[in-house]
């Protein structure tokens, strides 16, 4: 009778604090909730119900209480008060209750603490070995376990493990509960490393687990070559026919399949090949078309135009689409482009390989993909910006009547540096006076003035110390190789080596050269994935073709195979804006005016070599 009493007065005091709580407690969303196996009220929206369940608790055996305990706790985890959910589940004497019956209350508990982002503490009491009988559990109940340890092992870092639990998870679910439950499972297997997936993948016993591993591997392994991927998603399907992922796969490899269906089959290749341009960009997509037939895929046919002397681009384009062109890519020249960007009825998808900045085509079918100054000049600005830096100096090249590049790109960086809010501060343009324009650039020659006046008008012999202004806290150097390996070290010279320098991709020759480049250490620039990447296989193999020995030629040659790469994905590009592809020439996605741009990599020169800037 003690006992009884003691348990009532508990009863009476959480009960006056749940339904205080109940009355002006907030009301949130719980999100996936614990199902029962019993019905007790069928209202539970009112403080009457939880009331009712504690004063029927307070009556009732153990086994019985703890289930009318359950079921207010759960009504309280609804209405947003999981302080009180959680006292009253701990009313609940586990030692009395058999192992089913104790593991719904122990996964609310567990949800309780999930809501308090407790991973640890819910993987504590999710531990296997108080669920000895999970498998014959309600498969609601058994999901709920699984999926909860899951999101906990995620939080704590333990990615494999998370994934392994929802895998185990999935066989209990519907099709619209796998589409979520496969997504879940792929984000967790994305971030595992390519050596463990590789190790995993060949030693897994278990059928879905060791299908899952090798469809990780398609993603990672081939990361940066889209291509290949789709080629490996088809021959995994070939292979794991049978495998729940074949029936639902992740969204970002159904994206990558549906470039299979929806690529054309005829391709009108446009390009002067009168030009060395037009040559290296015409080699570098063959060279990605004959590397796609090599591994299996499948390839269109193409044909090429030569568009050298064409002064009717748009005469040329209906005639490519009469003889059954279902994409054409190019041209490549501006003016040619600038004819295109007038038609409306272009009738089938184009993708230019130059664009017009600023200016939006009449066609809904025309893209426009250039390596254009401009756009780099723009991510040189955001990303100093990013950095922290406000206050620029730019050292350029003299203006020349016959090529405004680098005029066009110190123009795109001031508008753009200036609309994120920076300042500059100075500018100076160069020829071979390297030191005379850093000089006034940095007001030293105004030091040097300064102090020649103050020697006259004392007659002393002072010493010297030259000043360099202060306001500047980066360097935008536009400039090609040679210059720029006489102008960092100047910069040091005249007292200016501590200030960072950025600069345009121009200052990079593109092919390793560590004893000349070591006087550009330090300088951050953007640059084509495909300069840097000199050792992988695709790269052999395309240079041992059509080898290049120039930055130029080694970004056209980059800019073609891009122009491959976007020819079957266009339409997933425009389905969605944050839709992008890892591409030769940086990450690809659509822009304003069906723009393509591409994300850089940041590159920085260290002991003379060109590496990307660490994350």
């Amino acid at each position: 009778m003690q006992n009884f009493n003691r348990t009532r007065n508990i009863f009476l005091c959480l009960l006056a604090f749940v339904l205080g709580s109940c009355a002006s407690g907030p009301v949130t969303d719980s999100g996936p909730q614990v199902t029962e196996s019993f019905e007790i009220l069928p209202d539970s929206d009112s403080r009457e119900d939880v009331e009712t369940l504690l004063d029927r608790a307070s009556r009732s055996s153990p086994a019985r209480a703890a289930e009318y305990y359950l079921e207010a706790s759960r009504l309280l985890f609804e209405k947003g008060d999981q302080g009180s959910a959680m006292e009253i589940l701990a009313l609940i004497d586990l030692q009395e209750l058999d192992a089913p019956d104790r593991a719904p209350i122990l996964l609310l508990q567990a949800q309780l603490l999930d809501s308090n982002e407790q991973s640890r503490a819910v993987l504590d009491l999710l531990r296997p070995e108080a669920f000895p009988t999970l498998a014959r559990l309600d498969p609601r109940l058994q999901n709920r376990y699984h999926q909860l340890r899951a999101k906990a092992l995620l939080e704590t870092g333990a990615s494999l493990n998370s994934a392994l639990e929802l895998i185990q998870a999935d066989r209990l679910l519907d099709d619209p509960g796998k589409t979520e439950n496969h997504e879940a499972i792929w984000d967790a297997l994305k971030t595992l490393p390519l050596s463990q997936l590789q190790a995993m993948a060949a030693t897994a016993i278990n059928f879905e687990v060791r299908g899952w591993y090798e469809l990780a591997l398609i993603a990672k392994a081939n990361l940066t070559d889209p291509d290949r991927q789709l080629v490996e998603l088809l021959k995994w399907r070939n292979g794991w026919a049978r495998h729940p992922a074949a029936s639902i796969l992740p969204g970002e490899l159904r994206v990558i399949e549906n470039t299979a269906s929806e690529r054309p089959d005829r391709i009108a290749l446009m390009l002067p090949l009168g030009t060395a341009a037009g040559q290296v960009i015409r080699d570098a997509f063959m060279s990605a078309y004959f590397g796609m037939q090599e591994i299996g895929g499948q390839v269109p046919l193409v044909r090429l135009y030569d568009t050298t002397d064409v002064s009717d681009i748009v005469a040329l384009h209906r005639q490519a689409r009469d003889e059954g062109a279902q994409l054409v890519i190019g041209p490549l020249l501006k003016n040619q482009v600038n004819q295109l960007q007038n038609v409306s009825d272009l009738d089938i998808p184009t993708l230019a390989l130059n664009n017009l900045d600023g200016i939006s085509p009449s066609s809904p079918l025309l893209y426009q993909f250039a390596l254009a100054p401009e756009d780099e000049a723009r991510q040189l600005a955001n990303k100093a910006w990013q950095d922290g830096h406000r206050y620029a100096a730019i050292l350029s090249p003299a203006e020349d009547a016959g090529n405004d590049f680098f005029t066009r790109k110190r123009n795109s960086f001031i508008d753009q540096w200036q609309k994120l809010g920076g300042i500059i501060v100075a500018s100076r343009t160069y020829r071979s006076d390297y030191t005379e324009s850093i000089s006034a650039m940095m007001e030293l020659d105004v030091s040097e003035e300064r102090f020649d006046r103050l020697r006259q008008l004392t007659g002393k012999n002072l010493r010297y110390q030259p000043r360099r202004r202060q306001d500047v806290d980066f360097i935008l150097l536009l400039g090609q190789t040679a210059p720029a390996r006489q102008i960092v070290p100047s910069l040091a010279y005249l007292y200016t080596g501590d200030i960072p320098v950025y600069a345009s991709q121009d200052v990079y020759a593109g092919l390793p050269r560590p004893a000349e480049d070591r006087d550009l250490n330090g300088v951050v620039f953007g640059e084509s994935p495909w300069v840097l990447d000199l050792d992988s296989p695709r790269a052999l193999a395309t240079r041992s073709l059509f080898p290049q020995n120039s930055a130029q030629n080694l970004r056209l040659q980059a800019f073609g195979l891009d122009a491959f790469t976007l020819y079957p994905r266009l339409r997933l590009l425009s389905a969605s804006e944050n839709f992008s592809i890892p591409g030769a020439t940086g990450r690809l996605h659509l822009g304003p005016n069906r723009n393509i741009q591409r994300d850089l990599t940041w590159t920085i020169i260290t002991e003379g070599l060109a590496r990307p800037v660490p994350d």
